[in-house]
């Protein structure tokens, strides 16, 4: 089985949408493991960020609405914790346990904008001693570690003598930059800042040496629902078993009128053809629900590949767009990545609309209608204090 990995700077998680187009580009990423940062999440006040995809989260986040990062487990990787560790200011969080018969160490990092070398010697010693097992390491360092080939701009923030004590400390730890060590010669970049229209490659993912023979690939995303691009790096397991899927309807079909023209026709021709006298009508009855089901398949399948295409062919254009702008900076480039992210974004709230009504189906079953007809659904109504029990009432739905 191939384990996906995907770190992501996500610059902020507190409101539903973000976190429904954020859930939704880990899915498309198929996304196993998940190291996020600066989730922005306060104390005592972090939502349920539970999916059926991802029942497993860890967090640590800052007493303001700054830093904070989270790791999350699919639920195809069977990881079983044994211990963990984090910092107080919400900057890293390590988490050791087992996935199959492999004891793994995963490590997420979100460093300081100044005195990162520092800070990151600091914390590299803290997980040496917390670590065991295969290392899998991953975050925004705040800085590039080769900045010859991990900046646009000519500028160094730090001297290669200040970069090799890095370079010691991640030697120390036994652990290899797996993009670069893939890409030794490609510039590419994970930050694009807007005040400098400068690119620098600043989040990483790091692996074990002892993994790096079963590493089938290594990615930097596309710049979408954040200032930074996704990190993923695929590596190959063999003792982690598959899940079977469940299907489940998309309620979302029968909304459609060219969808709901096609079910009425499979549904006529069927009992036309089948309403025989000598037929059992129990048997009629449940043979349809067994064609009904594979019209609707079809449908969803049709629908979903559409959209799908739509996405996939906006990516292009934004890839094709972001290599353009990282070579020649240009603001009518910058203009059309705007709107093409902004289009990304509508396709992918397309998907929020559907989260809304089913936490709306949610909160009625339970009883108390009319709480998510405004946003945010975590929030404070003035006068009234934090509203926890919008976050803890109900489990936020797969997204």
């Amino acid at each position: 089985m191939e384990v996906k990995v995907v770190s992501f700077n996500v610059n902020g998680m507190n409101t539903p949408q973000k976190r429904s187009q954020v859930y939704q580009l880990l899915r498309r990423e198929s996304a196993d493991i998940v190291l996020l940062q600066e989730t922005h999440f306060r104390h005592q006040h972090i939502p349920n960020v539970f999916s059926k995809h991802y029942p497993i989260w860890h967090h640590v986040s800052y007493s303001s609405a700054a830093r904070g990062v989270s790791i999350g487990v699919s639920k195809n990787i069977p990881f079983v914790l044994e211990d963990k560790m984090y910092d107080p200011e919400g900057r890293y969080l390590f988490i050791r346990g087992n996935i199959a018969s492999s004891k793994f160490t995963i490590a997420n990092l979100y460093a300081p904008n100044s005195g990162q070398i520092a800070w990151l010697i600091r914390a590299f010693r803290t997980l040496k001693s917390f670590g065991e097992g295969l290392l899998v390491l991953g975050g925004d360092l705040n800085l590039t570690l080769d900045p010859s080939k991990d900046s646009s701009s000519t500028n160094r923030s730090h001297s290669y003598r200040q970069l090799r004590r890095l370079y010691l400390a991640l030697s120390d730890l036994g652990v290899s930059d797996v993009w670069r060590l893939l890409y030794p010669e490609e510039r590419d970049y994970t930050f694009h800042s807007q005040a400098h229209d400068t690119y620098q490659r600043l989040d990483y993912l790091f692996m074990t040496n002892h993994m790096l023979p079963y590493v089938v690939g290594a990615s930097i995303g596309n710049i979408l629902v954040s200032d930074h691009a996704p990190v993923s790096v695929i590596v190959k397991m063999h003792d982690v078993p598959s899940r079977s899927q469940i299907w489940r309807l998309n309620e979302t079909i029968l909304e459609d009128e060219s969808c709901k023209k096609s079910l009425d026709q499979c549904l006529n021709y069927y009992f036309k053809e089948n309403d025989l006298d000598k037929m059992d009508r129990v048997t009629l009855w449940e043979a349809h629900k067994v064609v009904i089901r594979g019209e609707l398949i079809s449908l969803g399948t049709k629908i979903k590949k559409d959209r799908q295409k739509q996405l996939l062919f906006l990516m292009s254009q934004i890839s094709r767009l972001e290599t353009l702008h990282k070579g020649y900076r240009s603001s009518e480039v910058l203009e059309s990545l705007g709107r093409l992210r902004e289009q990304v974004r509508d396709l992918l709230n397309i998907k929020t609309a559907k989260v809304i009504r089913s936490l709306r189906f949610k909160q009625y079953l339970h009883g108390v209608i009319g709480v998510l007809d405004s946003f945010p659904l975590c929030s404070r109504d003035k006068g009234r204090g934090p509203l926890s029990m919008r976050s803890n009432l109900i489990q936020e739905p797969d997204l």
